[in-house]
């Protein structure tokens, strides 16, 4: 039988079968099939477009056999496990954009360097990388990272006009890898333009280490020293100091 059920409106008596939905028992009968054949309650919805606590009225005395209710609980599971997969993806991707934000704004922020401004980095660098010690006779640079080595011997050439030829090189690596000492020469003379005739007898390092370290990104620490350089180790003693009147107040 149908139901209607009359609102007091400003315009009168209105028929509220729109704002009200009615079920007949075929729809009740048909849902409770549907949660007896092991579908879950978010599935029934999705099929019927029925809000799920109603559904969950006309089901409350439907059980579910053991292999009905493990097939629905791997189901949520699986469901839950794709949401997480979902969110991780999100945040990745928020996390990568936020990264290339950071970066450029970062390489914004640097600008375009001028000679002295170069000029100021390298001393800087070498008051944190360079050989400082008072029995130094020539200038000695030492470092893993290839782009800073690079830069060092382009600082060399462009502030001190110091050519390659008068570069000394040494590699220093950890005894378990004296087999690719060749190729790891052959790869920093690359990187510095330093010729390999210019390389010394490599140190090797007889330390066993404890942590298993990336080996396809492992290229040794390299060392620079400049021939006849004494007046310029002297004067890179005096321009560290001139940092450290400026910067340390």
């Amino acid at each position: 039988m149908d139901i209607k059920i009359a609102l007091l409106t400003e315009g009168g008596l209105v028929d509220n079968n729109e704002y009200m939905h009615i079920y007949n028992d075929e729809i009740k009968e048909e849902v409770r099939l549907l949660r007896m054949s092991g579908l879950s309650i978010g599935q029934i919805q999705k099929l019927k477009n029925i809000p799920r606590t109603t559904i969950r009225d006309w089901i409350a005395a439907t059980s579910l056999t053991p292999h009905q209710q493990a097939d629905i609980k791997k189901r949520v599971i699986a469901m839950l496990q794709k949401g997480r997969i979902e969110a991780q993806r999100v945040q990745t991707e928020k996390r990568n954009r936020l990264i290339k934000q950071l970066m450029e704004e970062g390489i914004r922020d640097v600008g375009k360097l001028n000679t002295r401004d170069i000029f100021v980095i390298g001393i800087g660098l070498y008051w944190a990388e360079g050989f400082k010690n008072l029995h130094e006779r020539r200038l000695g640079f030492c470092n893993s990272d290839p782009g800073m080595m690079q830069f060092y011997v382009q600082w060399l050439e462009t502030c001190f006009s110091v050519e390659k030829k008068n570069l000394i090189a040494r590699l220093t690596l950890n005894k378990l890898y004296e087999k690719r000492t060749r190729e790891l020469e052959t790869y920093w003379s690359k990187t510095t333009g330093i010729p390999l005739s210019q390389f010394t007898k490599p140190f090797y390092q007889t330390s066993i280490w404890k942590k298993q370290f990336n080996t396809e990104n492992y290229h040794g620490v390299l060392r620079i020293h400049v021939k006849d350089s004494l007046e310029l180790l002297l004067k890179m003693r005096g321009w560290i100091e001139g940092l450290k009147e400026n910067v340390l107040k």
